[in-house]
């Protein structure tokens, strides 16, 4: 709406015309007059229906289907070389949050951005910062140390934006949005700096994404070499990409759990994201207008700091799996062996 005031402010009277005028089209762009209703299959047009349609697509998408007991969970992670966090690590990870971590926190936190479900602005925090900072150090150190958490952090609000070029009746061709309350993107934006220092010696140089210092042109460079190296000497090979549909959404938090129990995480932070991820809810936003409330089961937290983090320690067993396994060969180019890339959920298979 600022760029828009900006844009027009040089016509004069005619600003309010055009203002209503460009704000109407938005409006239009993003409403939804009809959708597939994802259990009957028929188009539904009234509003009540519209939003039961997405309550009953994400409340679906949501579920957790039955997984493997924990015991084979482990099982399966035990038979994996990979790192573990060293004491040291751990105890920075689970210290107290600090005065300075926290003011931190919340100068990076972004201005004009919507307030989660309890309605407190960016803004607010930053102009009361040292008001609330007390209160917040408290709450969230408790948080980390016992793992009670304000029932607030468990809920969302879910929007929808149509993906250009998606069928509009799909309720799968809107992009889901989560709106979390500031006070639980600052807790865990603080986990997150603190993780973000460990990832590099946790997740192999095969995965770019979301890892400090690493870049996805890495990937790009390395795909192309290989590429190259294949046609000049004539390499049987190929390179196959995997698209995992909707990736994030479908995060198992009990595998979760146990991968972080893999990596040597302190069951102390184990407990604090069992923690966040302990029967969340959300309800979706459809025109303006709320659903009902449904209750997530596995996926990560849209809009949360950790979740790009969490899902990058996620993944990594599977390419670790790829790794190690015989079955797929991989392709052999001056003495390395390449077999798979990752930037975040995009893979890259290199098999001969």
């Amino acid at each position: 709406m600022i760029y828009t005031k900006q844009k027009y402010y040089e016509s004069g009277d005619k600003f309010a015309k055009l203002l209503m005028s460009k704000l109407k089209k938005q409006q239009a762009d993003n409403s939804i007059y009809k959708i597939r209703d994802p259990n009957s299959k028929r188009c539904v047009y009234k509003q009540s229906e519209i939003k039961q349609a997405f309550q009953s697509y994400y409340k679906q998408l949501y579920t957790q289907p039955k997984l493997k007991d924990r015991q084979q969970i482990k099982g399966f992670l035990e038979q994996l070389n990979l790192p573990v966090l060293q004491d040291n690590q751990n105890q920075r990870l689970v210290a107290n949050i600090t005065e300075r971590e926290l003011s931190y926190a919340i100068s990076k936190l972004k201005a004009n951005k919507s307030p989660g479900p309890d309605g407190f602005t960016s803004e607010w925090y930053k102009k009361f910062k040292l008001e609330l900072s007390p209160f917040l150090l408290q709450i969230f150190n408790l948080a980390l140390k016992e793992g009670k958490m304000p029932p607030s952090w468990k809920q969302a609000t879910i929007s929808v934006i149509h993906k250009e070029g998606k069928d509009r009746l799909n309720c799968s061709s809107y992009r889901p949005i989560s709106v979390l309350n500031i006070d639980y993107k600052l807790f865990t934006s603080i986990l997150s700096k603190r993780i973000q220092g460990i990832l590099p010696q946790l997740i192999s140089t095969d995965q770019t994404g979301f890892i400090p210092q690493r870049q996805t042109h890495d990937n790009i460079t390395r795909t192309l070499h290989i590429l190259n190296q294949i046609k000049k000497h004539q390499i049987q090979a190929a390179v196959i990409s995997l698209d995992a549909e909707k990736a994030f959404d479908s995060v198992s938090w009990a595998f979760l759990y146990r991968v972080l129990e893999r990596f040597g995480f302190h069951s102390d932070f184990v407990k604090v994201i069992e923690a966040l991820y302990t029967k969340p809810t959300a309800q979706i936003k459809i025109n303006g207008n709320l659903s009902n409330t449904i209750e997530l089961e596995r996926g990560t937290r849209q809009g949360c700091g950790l979740s790009p983090l969490l899902f990058a320690l996620y993944i990594e067993p599977l390419a670790q799996l790829i790794r190690q396994t015989n079955r797929i060969k991989g392709i052999h180019i001056s003495g390395d062996i390449h077999k798979v890339a990752l930037y975040a959920d995009d893979v890259l298979l290199y098999i001969s």
